[in-house]
C-alpha cells in the first residue's frame, strides 16, 4: 500500500474535529461525507478477501491435476503402485520395454529443445496409448532412462540447460491428464 493510500485511509478513519459533540455519525452519513475514502477501504478489504479465498479454495482443474499426481493404485503415472503384474488379466496387451522406451523418448525429445517445444507430439503420444497400464509402462521407462518424473517433465519441460522452455501449456497438460483418466485400466 502506498503512502498516499495510507494517508487517505487514515483520514477516512479519523474523526473530524468539527463533528457535532451532541451525537455520533452513522455509517451512512460517513459514507455520504467521504465516498472516495470508503471506496478505497472497501476495495482493499475486497482484494484481501479474494486473495485469501483464492488460496483456500481449489478449482476443478487443480483438483483433477492433483488427483493425477497422487500415488494411488489407480494412477498410471505412479507406476510403482500401478504396475502390479499379479493383478493384470491374462491376454492384456502390454508394451515391450523397447516400445515403452521409444514412446518415452518421443516425449523427452519433443520437450528437450532450446527454444520451441512440440506439444502436439506429447499430446499425440498419450492419445495413441490405448490403456492406463501402457501409460504406466511408458512412465516407468521414462523414469528409468531419464531420471525424471514424466508428469513433472511434461509440466515444466527440461530446465537443466534450456531456459526458454516451459513444458506443456496448461491446456495441453490438462488434455493429457483428462485423456489418460478416460482410458481403460487394461
Amino acid at each position: 500500500m502506498s503512502v498516499a493510500s495510507a494517508a487517505i485511509l487514515a483520514s477516512a478513519l479519523r474523526p473530524k474535529e468539527s463533528a457535532p459533540a451532541s451525537g455520533s455519525k452513522t455509517i451512512g452519513q460517513s459514507i455520504a461525507d467521504k465516498p472516495l475514502q470508503w471506496l478505497i477501504v472497501v476495495g482493499v478489504i475486497g482484494y484481501v478477501a479474494s486473495k485469501v479465498l483464492k488460496s483456500a479454495i481449489k478449482t476443478g482443474g487443480e483438483t483433477r491435476t492433483e488427483g493425477a499426481e497422487t500415488a494411488s493404485e489407480n494412477n498410471p503415472f505412479a507406476f510403482n503402485n500401478f504396475l502390479d503384474w499379479s493383478k493384470v488379466p491374462a491376454g492384456t496387451k502390454i508394451l515391450t520395454y523397447q516400445e515403452a522406451l521409444a514412446r518415452a523418448r518421443q516425449i523427452y525429445n519433443a520437450l528437450d529443445v532450446v527454444a520451441y517445444e512440440n506439444e502436439d507430439i506429447v499430446v499425440g503420444v498419450f492419445t495413441s496409448i490405448p490403456s492406463k497400464i501402457q501409460v504406466a509402462q511408458v512412465a516407468k521407462a521414462f523414469a528409468d532412462n531419464f531420471g525424471k518424473d514424466i508428469l513433472t517433465y511434461i509440466k515444466d519441460g527440461n530446465k537443466t540447460f534450456n531456459f526458454w522452455t516451459s513444458g506443456l501449456s496448461a491446456e495441453n497438460y490438462q488434455r493429457v491428464i483428462d485423456n489418460v483418466a478416460r482410458k481403460p485400466k487394461y
